[in-house]
């Protein structure tokens, strides 16, 4: 659970050590020997046991651990030891446990220990254990998500951001694979490793390189330009709209020179086109307002494009014409009388959307997501679909 004291005061800097001098102490040494995480076994020089392995990427492992002391499960997630000579794959997981030790939200996931392998100096980074999995595999299970669900993970996603973007902070690789649904509910944002101040920010992450996943890039991460925190509401624009229409709106396109066109200038179509269920047109315009080329013409932040979701859900829930001509009390406000007239008024209406959120929270916990069994579920062969740069 996220300490309400460490989340206040965002925007302050806290007082930290020299951050040079922090990535040259976690910076492996390339002639140590490297001993393979064993199960049963503790990751060399740590107080953490490996319990079993969790997944490999191209830059690193994560192994499911175990405090020998505390008995607390976490995920310790390590550099593979071939990259130990790769310049700047060691500071990216030192300034990602930083980032995450200075912005503490419930909707990101929280760190509990950054050091260095005592073998080799391999930096490894400690997070709190997740149930669920991500967007992706949720995807790929049910083909697509509901209009409602996909709202729900949306207002939360949102909220994430919004704290990340207030410290200072672009995500800068929002991606299906980057969003994590637990079990209880709640909705994370993982893999801060290509995070970067914004724009005339300083802080960990700042390297100046063009990080990124192409399918979700931004079009001024293409071009090399200064990003801030409407480069991540272009990404999970793209996220929202491959979550309501089972695919994203350039899934035609497989070639990477193509793939940068089509995101600097090729209108997408509306997520309707695509969409096996029906797509609200205000849903439609919201998402593709997300996806406009121009970062001024996009939300101003993700409080922005958070604060248009009520009016989304409400007409979602506003009741039928039979419905509002009954002069029962309304179960939502019980001292005021159902309005006659067709529709409901504005503080109802909010209300309702408000209640709408919570209860649809409460589904997403209780694994009822609202998704449509259909084709667009299957695994897609697409060689730049997850592919960090």
């Amino acid at each position: 659970m996220t300490n309400a004291a460490l989340c206040a005061n965002l925007h302050e800097r806290p007082t930290l050590p020299d951050e040079d001098a922090a990535r040259s102490a976690l910076s492996p040494r390339s002639s140590a020997r490297s001993t393979p995480l064993r199960r049963g076994e503790r990751a060399p020089g740590t107080p953490w046991i490996v319990v079993r392995p969790l997944g490999k990427g191209g830059v690193g492992e994560v192994f499911e651990v175990e405090h020998a002391l505390l008995g607390r499960r976490a995920a310790l997630k390590a550099l593979l030891p071939a990259n130990t000579e790769r310049r700047g794959l060691a500071e990216r997981i030192a300034d990602e446990g930083r980032i995450l030790a200075r912005v503490r939200h419930d909707n990101l996931v929280d760190v509990l220990d950054l050091g260095l392998l005592s073998d080799d100096g391999r930096p490894y980074l400690v997070l709190e254990l997740l149930e669920g999995r991500d967007l992706r595999a949720e995807l790929g299970r049910i083909g697509v998500l509901s209009v409602p669900s996909t709202l729900a993970i949306a207002s939360q996603i949102l909220r994430g951001l919004a704290a990340l973007h207030r410290a200072g902070f672009v995500h800068r690789d929002i991606k299906l694979e980057n969003l994590f649904l637990c079990d209880d509910g709640r909705a994370k944002i993982l893999d801060l490793g290509a995070a970067e101040p914004a724009s005339g920010s300083e802080g960990p992450g700042a390297r100046g390189a063009s990080l990124g996943t192409p399918r979700t890039m931004a079009p001024e991460q293409f071009e090399g330009k200064p990003v801030d925190a409407r480069a991540d509401l272009y990404a999970l624009g793209l996220v929202l709209y491959e979550l309501v229409a089972g695919r994203g709106p350039f899934d035609d396109i497989k070639d990477l020179d193509a793939l940068r066109f089509a995101h600097l200038d090729r209108t997408p179509a509306p997520p309707s086109w695509f969409a096996p269920q029906p797509i609200p047109a205000a849903l439609d315009a919201w998402i593709l307002r997300a996806l406009e080329k121009d970062p001024d013409d996009r939300f101003a932040s993700a409080e922005a494009m958070a604060a248009e979701i009520p009016a989304l859900v409400a007409p979602l829930y506003t009741p039928t014409p039979r419905e509002a001509e009954d002069t029962t009390p309304s179960a939502f406000s019980p001292d005021v009388p159902r309005p006659r007239e067709r529709g409901v008024d504005t503080t109802r209406r909010a209300v309702v959307s408000a209640l709408a959120i919570a209860s649809l929270a409460a589904g997403l916990a209780a694994g009822r997501l609202l998704g449509l069994p259909s084709s667009f579920g299957r695994p897609v062969n697409d060689p730049i679909a997850s592919r960090s740069v």
